[in-house]
């Protein structure tokens, strides 16, 4: 875990209400891996007092960058969309466990709901850099206006599908839909997903009718980031001896967690 000035290279809007920010951190950048996050100071005021988790959306560590994605929801995200070029935000990382790799020649389901794609598309690009051509990426959104670009998307896999709850681009329903062909067509497929919780438990419950295996990257919020305020637990399907025996810390017990280590509303 390293302590960077990251300088703000780059901090534009890419969809409605969703801004991509790149970052030069480069001692970060060499050791950040997908599914792993940062956390942001975002003001140097009293206020906001605790730093802004995001997930790694790509990491270069040639050139010492590193991109974030996010959603304006509140006050920091408000912050951190006005923040400048050549600004520099103190950035705390890489944090947290990551995505497991496939097994050669295993197909990967990337599943992503939101502001959930960028662990996703950090993790795509990852394994198409490392000659892994089987990637298929499902991508969910409220409507079109929500759906990140194309080009950010087609990155991370060769196969791009899309969804809107409003029917106004690709797939009319839920992002679930079009797991259930990827299934049928590869049961032997490795799922990845973050997204709304709800989606994320639906994606678990499918893989496990399907006998596939399934990582989900979970979005409880992370006020430290690394283990002391124990603010981001999440119920485990098993427990296990410790001093929170039914519980797991999502910021260094994941975020990525195998989905049948996590107890969801419907088991």
């Amino acid at each position: 875990m390293l302590d960077e000035q990251a300088g703000v290279i780059d901090n534009r809007p890419v969809a409605e209400g969703f801004y991509q920010l790149r970052l030069a951190a480069p001692a970060i950048a060499a050791q950040a891996k997908p599914g792993q996050f940062a956390s942001l100071r975002v003001s140097g005021q009293p206020a906001p007092l605790l730093r802004i988790p995001l997930s790694f959306a790509a990491a270069d560590p040639q050139g010492g960058t590193i991109e974030l994605l996010y959603e304006t929801r509140g006050p920091k995200s408000s912050l951190l969309s006005r923040v400048q070029i050549q600004q520099t935000l103190p950035c705390l990382g890489p944090l947290g466990r990551g995505f497991g790799r496939p097994a050669p020649g295993q197909k990967v389901v990337l599943v992503g709901g939101g502001i959930g794609l960028p662990p996703l598309l950090f993790l795509g690009d990852w394994l198409r850099q490392r000659g892994h051509a089987e990637v298929a990426l499902l991508a969910g959104a409220r409507s079109a206006a929500k759906h990140l670009p194309g080009d950010l998307l087609r990155a991370a896999a060769p196969q791009v599908r899309l969804a809107t709850d409003d029917g106004s681009l690709g797939h009319a329903g839920f992002v679930t839909d079009l797991l259930d062909e990827e299934l049928a067509a590869a049961p032997g497929a490795l799922v990845c997903a973050c997204g709304p919780h709800g989606m994320m438990a639906a994606v678990a419950a499918r893989c496990r009718r399907a006998g596939a295996a399934c990582q989900v990257s979970l979005e409880e919020y992370m006020a430290c980031g690394f283990g002391v305020c124990v603010g981001c637990v999440v119920e485990a399907a098993v427990e296990t001896a410790g001093p929170y025996s039914r519980y797991r810390k999502v910021c260094v017990d994941g975020p990525v967690f195998d989905a049948a280590q996590v107890r969801w509303e419907e088991d």
